[in-house]
């Protein structure tokens, strides 16, 4: 009979999977899928005011669209370690991209606000196994010495994405249809699931595996996570000491405080954490939370500052963001092969300081600021971040067991989320606080009956105002000149504002770089 199963071969020849190349057809498994996962969240986000329209609903309503995604997804990560020890890598992998598909493909159709929010859950379901199942792969296929070299380049499909998903999505949003950032993923989902299928040996394990799932730990720590991303989603919008928020951080305190009683005086413990006692795994998780919160914060604010203050649309401020992912691409690779001869320490603090240097840089940005300064900010940007990104993931896969490598995964992605949560609510925090802070400056500095003052109203009055261009005058006009004053003291608060939390995150990676000392330089 003929050998139909592509893993295994007539007698004398090589498996498929003891191929050269194997273990590089994998990474490109894992970095489609990794690709697609991160690029969704960030595709969708472009597409918020559209859904809003279309649906009939408002702006607190529609964040739910990402919220319900965000939430999931942190929660069903941890479910993988368990799945991957109890059925192996293949199993769960399908199940996840097939969940990622039909949530995909049914968002694309959702007829109302409510299935989409449905099927935004499902989505989240399949997207939770991509990225942490793609590392578990690396592990798994790549040796320790190897590993800096393939996570180099995986991350660059990580990376890669948040940068291109504002282009990307702004394309679909303006000239196609904002469903079909959803559709996106359809062809790309069917092409992974048809390559995972055929070229992923099965790996269940041949013995059972006799450890219990540990219930109670998963839903406090489950609870804990969703109430702590609720508010961290939701604080800034439904004010920090609204009773809801309030709320929501006691559930999420007492179910952490229940989690760890449990965890303690339980027999089955949902991860290992002996991985905590690993110095390395200590460290590494800390550079990483830091890298996602300033990562995203930048993602989130730069975007804002260019379309809102500089006035340019969603595809040129898109545009902006390529830079940052061309240099990631540039120097990730390179860090890994770096990382893997001579480790990860020095690696991590050069980026961190890179990164340092890029926010500082950007704490300057006024009306004045170029295009070509924001190139060569966002490049420098992604310079530090590529020099990171392997070494950082090399630092905590491999300070765990092979056996450990589930947990380190599972525990390195809900620790990455956490940090750019807690990054993208502490910086739209910060940015209305340090608004306020510069509005205060002015009034103290501005008197009302100083001539510069009166001065400044007359010709708003009777230059700017009545003698502008067109595009003045539809926009000011017949406003009040001290309107107008008022707004342009505003915008010249929210600037400062901007430059301040740059500077703020600036400090914040050299912190990370602090933490990077910490870590053990070992030599492969």
């Amino acid at each position: 009979m003929e050998n139909t199963n592509p893993l295994t071969a007539p007698s004398g020849k090589p498996k498929i999977n003891e191929h050269a190349l194997y273990k590089w057809l994998i990474l490109a498994i894992a970095v489609t899928a990794s690709f697609m996962a991160i690029l969704d969240i960030n595709i969708v986000i472009v597409a918020l005011p559209k859904m809003m329209s279309h649906f009939g609903v408002n702006v607190i309503t529609i964040d739910w669209v990402i919220i319900a995604y965000t939430i999931t997804y942190s929660i069903i990560i941890l479910l993988t370690s368990f799945s991957s020890k109890k059925y192996g890598l293949k199993i769960p992998f399908i199940i996840s991209i097939v969940f990622f598909l039909i949530g995909s493909a049914f968002c694309g159709f959702a007829p109302t606000y409510r299935i989409m929010i449905i099927f935004r859950i499902i989505q989240a379901v399949g997207g939770a196994g991509l990225i942490p199942i793609s590392v578990n792969l690396i592990a798994k296929y790549f040796k320790a010495q190897e590993r800096g070299t393939a996570m180099g380049v995986w991350t660059i499909g990580i990376m890669v994405a948040p940068a291109l998903g504002p282009i990307i999505g702004g394309y679909f949003v303006d000239y196609v249809d904002w469903r079909m950032i959803f559709y996106f993923n359809v062809p790309i989902g069917a092409v992974l699931f048809l390559g995972t299928l055929i070229l992923l040996e099965n790996d269940k394990p041949s013995k059972p595996f006799a450890k219990k799932f540990d219930f109670a730990g998963f839903i406090l720590i489950a609870i804990c996570l969703g109430t702590l991303l609720y508010v961290l989603n939701e604080g800034q919008t439904l004010e920090w000491n609204s009773a809801v928020i309030r709320l929501n951080e006691l559930i999420s305190a007492a179910s952490f405080i229940l989690f760890i009683i449990v965890e303690i005086f339980s027999k089955k413990h949902l991860m290992d954490y002996s991985l905590f006692k690993a110095r390395n795994f200590v460290a590494g998780n800390i550079v990483n939370m830091i890298r996602a919160g300033a990562i995203f914060s930048t993602l989130f604010l730069l975007p804002i500052f260019i379309e809102d203050v500089l006035n340019y649309n969603a595809m040129h401020a898109g545009y902006l963001m390529a830079p940052f992912a061309i240099a990631v691409a540039i120097a990730s690779p390179i860090a890994g092969k770096i990382s893997d001869k001579y480790g990860p320490k020095y690696l991590l603090l050069a980026g961190m300081l890179l990164f340092a240097i890029a926010n500082f840089s950007i704490g300057s940005i006024s009306l004045q600021t170029s295009i070509p300064f924001i190139v060569y900010n966002q490049f420098l940007r992604g310079l530090g971040v590529g020099l990171i990104n392997a070494p950082v993931m090399m630092t905590v896969i491999n300070s765990a067991k092979f056996e450990q490598i589930p947990d380190a995964s599972a525990l390195y992605n809900v620790l990455f989320q956490i940090g750019a949560s807690f990054g993208i609510a502490w910086s739209g925090e910060e940015l209305a606080v340090r608004q306020i802070y510069h509005l205060d400056q002015y009034a103290r500095d501005i008197k009302y009956n100083f001539f510069e003052y009166k001065n400044t109203i007359n010709f708003l009055r009777g230059d700017l105002i009545k003698n502008g261009g067109s595009f003045v005058k539809a926009l000011l006009y017949p406003s009040n000149p001290v309107k107008v004053f008022d707004y342009i003291i505003n915008e010249f608060s929210l600037i400062g504002a901007y430059g301040d939390v740059f500077v703020a995150l600036g400090y914040l990676c050299i912190l990370g770089g602090i933490a990077a000392l910490a870590v053990k330089n070992i030599k492969k």
